[in-house]
């Protein structure tokens, strides 16, 4: 299939990468009324809203079994329940911009998930070295030298939240390749099915503060806007650069996440950029290609595979 015309899908691209990018600071400023539980729970809340009337805009009523439910809840234990909880957890402890960062890594781990999970794709020389790499860049990225000056906990909290991404996305070409089902209704689903999952400790975590749900209130404007633009459209046109430009294009938003995520982190939370997050990003990034590549097969081996099937 031949990929659409870069001003089909570019701006999709772009508005993915705002939405995510974004969602950083929103969980900044939602964590200053809500707890961390809460703070998934709502974005999941809101995302659903908007998947689902998006899926009644569209008129086409959703033909899913009890067993494609149960897979898609079970995919969203890693990519949508279990990360939404801890990556508000690790921001207490993490400024916006070392958590975005540190989010990069999600593709280290996709790679290294599906090597372990799916034997029969092999792992290549390269792709080793990616994780490698990877693995270097995080130490430089979070300034591991500085002992004294470590953010140990949220560190490892947010690296936890990536590494189920990375299950997640795994399992998710294991269960969800057979249901025949349209991007919005399994985000819709998803997404729905995780704030069920996480609305019990959201519950458990205590009441909000007087006033947290006036029209005023920035940590309550904060979650609305983690859920709209993090957590709902960020999905449906993420998948549309998908059917449009392939995947490989759309996986480039992990580059422009960062950029965004930091440039609010600076200009809105006065946050400061070190030395050593620079270069650590740049070391994960060339990690996350290496990782990404896959093998050229030569044209003699593709055609005699080609026939053989």
């Amino acid at each position: 299939m031949t990929a659409a015309p870069a001003r089909a899908w570019l701006p999709a691209l772009i508005l993915t990468a705002l939405g995510w990018g974004s969602s950083f600071l929103f969980i900044e400023l939602a964590l200053d009324a809500f707890t961390p539980s809460q703070v998934g729970f709502g974005r999941l809340a809101v995302g659903a809203l908007v998947l689902w009337a998006l899926v009644a805009w569209g008129r086409r009523r959703p033909a899913l079994t009890a067993r494609d439910v149960l897979s898609v809840a079970v995919v969203g234990v890693f990519m949508s329940g279990i990360p939404l909880i801890l990556i508000p957890m690790a921001q207490q402890h993490l400024t916006s911009i070392l958590a975005s960062l540190l989010n990069a890594t999600t593709p280290l781990w996709a790679a290294f998930w599906v090597a372990v999970l799916i034997p029969a794709e092999r792992t290549t020389r390269a792709q080793l070295g990616g994780l490698l790499v990877g693995a270097a860049g995080i130490a430089v990225l979070v300034g591991a030298w500085n002992v004294s000056d470590f953010p140990l906990g949220g560190v490892a909290l947010m690296l936890a939240a990536t590494a189920c991404y990375g299950i997640g996305s795994t399992l998710s070409r294991r269960l969800l390749a057979r249901i025949e089902e349209s991007n919005t209704v399994l985000s819709a689903t998803q997404i729905a099915a995780s704030a069920v999952m996480l609305a019990p400790f959201a519950l458990a975590s205590g009441a909000p503060e007087p006033g947290t749900f006036a029209l005023d209130s920035v940590p309550l404007w904060g979650l609305i806007g983690l859920g709209v633009a993090g957590t709902s459209f960020a999905y449906v046109l993420f998948w549309r650069v998908v059917r449009l430009a392939g995947a490989t294009t759309a996986t480039s938003v992990t580059y422009l996440v960062p950029v965004v995520a930091t440039t609010l982190g600076v200009l809105v939370l006065g946050e400061r950029l070190h030395w050593y997050e620079v270069v650590g990003a740049v070391i994960v990034l060339l990690g996350v290609w290496l990782a990404g590549r896959t093998p050229t097969r030569r044209p003699e081996v593709a055609t005699e595979a080609e026939a053989a099937a």
